[in-house]
C-alpha cells in the first residue's frame, strides 16, 4: 500500500496541534501519517508564544514539504491548514503535493478585526510599533512583533489562494458560524477552488468537529 502523509499548518498564535484540532483530524484518519510542527517560538516556563511572520512561516512550510518529500519519494502527500496557517501555505514555494484543504481560512487583510478580538481581554497590550501581548483564553500570552503586523496588513489572501489552486487541488471549508476570520466571505475565489460550507465555528468546536473530520476524510481518503 502506498504511504499517505498529511502535513498540517496551524493557525495564529497556536502550537502544532492547533489547540487539539489537528490531533482530532489525525485520529480520524488513522491510516495516514501526520506531520505536525511549530511555526512559533514557545516558552513553556513563562507560558508565552512568540508569533513568527507569515513569510518566515512560509519558508518553514516549504522546508517541511521538501524534507517529507525527500524522505518519502513515493508517498502521497496532502496538506491540511487552518486559519492563518492557510496563508503560510499559499505563500510557500513547494511541489509534490496532491490535495490541499483549508479550514476556516483567512480571507481578508483585516488586522483591526483580529486586534479587536483581543484588545479588551485583561493582560492584553496592543502596540503596533513594539511587541504586542495578546492574552489567550487558555491563560497563555501570544507575543506579536511589529514586523508581523506590518507584513500581515499588506497580504491579500484570496489572490494567493487562486494562484495555489493552479498547482494543486484546493478545497476550502468555510465554517457557517466563524466568529474570528473568514466570516463566510468567498468573493474573488476562482473556479478551480472547491468551496465547502460546513456547520461550525472557527475551530469547529464540540460536535461540529466530527463533521469536519468526516469531510476531510471524504476528500482525502
Amino acid at each position: 500500500m502506498q504511504k499517505h502523509i498529511i502535513i498540517f499548518s496551524h493557525g495564529f498564535g497556536t502550537r502544532s496541534d492547533d489547540r487539539g484540532l489537528f490531533t482530532d483530524v489525525a485520529k480520524g484518519l488513522p491510516e495516514v501519517e501526520p506531520v505536525l510542527f511549530d511555526y512559533n517560538i514557545v516558552d513553556e516556563t513563562n507560558r508565552t508564544l512568540t508569533a513568527s511572520t507569515l513569510s518566515k512561516q512560509a519558508e518553514m512550510f516549504s522546508a517541511m514539504v521538501e524534507k517529507v518529500r525527500s524522505e518519502n519519494p513515493e508517498a502521497v502527500i496532502d496538506v491540511v491548514a487552518h486559519s492563518q496557517g492557510c496563508i503560510a501555505v499559499a505563500m510557500a514555494r513547494f511541489t509534490g503535493v496532491r490535495k490541499i484543504i483549508f479550514t476556516a481560512p483567512s480571507l481578508a487583510s483585516d488586522i483591526e478585526h483580529l486586534i479587536n478580538i483581543f484588545k479588551d481581554r485583561p493582560g492584553t497590550e496592543i502596540n503596533l510599533e513594539s511587541v504586542s501581548k495578546l492574552a489567550r483564553n487558555d491563560g497563555t500570552v501570544t507575543l506579536v512583533p511589529p514586523e508581523y503586523w506590518i507584513e500581515r496588513k499588506n497580504i491579500a489572501p484570496v489572490p494567493l489562494y487562486n494562484a495555489l489552486s493552479l498547482t494543486a487541488k484546493l478545497n476550502i471549508i468555510i465554517a457557517t458560524k466563524d466568529q474570528v476570520l473568514s466570516r463566510g466571505k468567498t468573493d474573488g475565489l476562482n473556479e478551480n477552488t472547491k468551496i465547502i460550507i460546513l456547520e461550525g465555528d472557527h475551530d469547529f468546536s464540540k460536535d461540529t468537529r466530527i463533521g469536519l473530520v468526516a469531510k476531510i476524510r471524504e476528500i482525502l481518503i
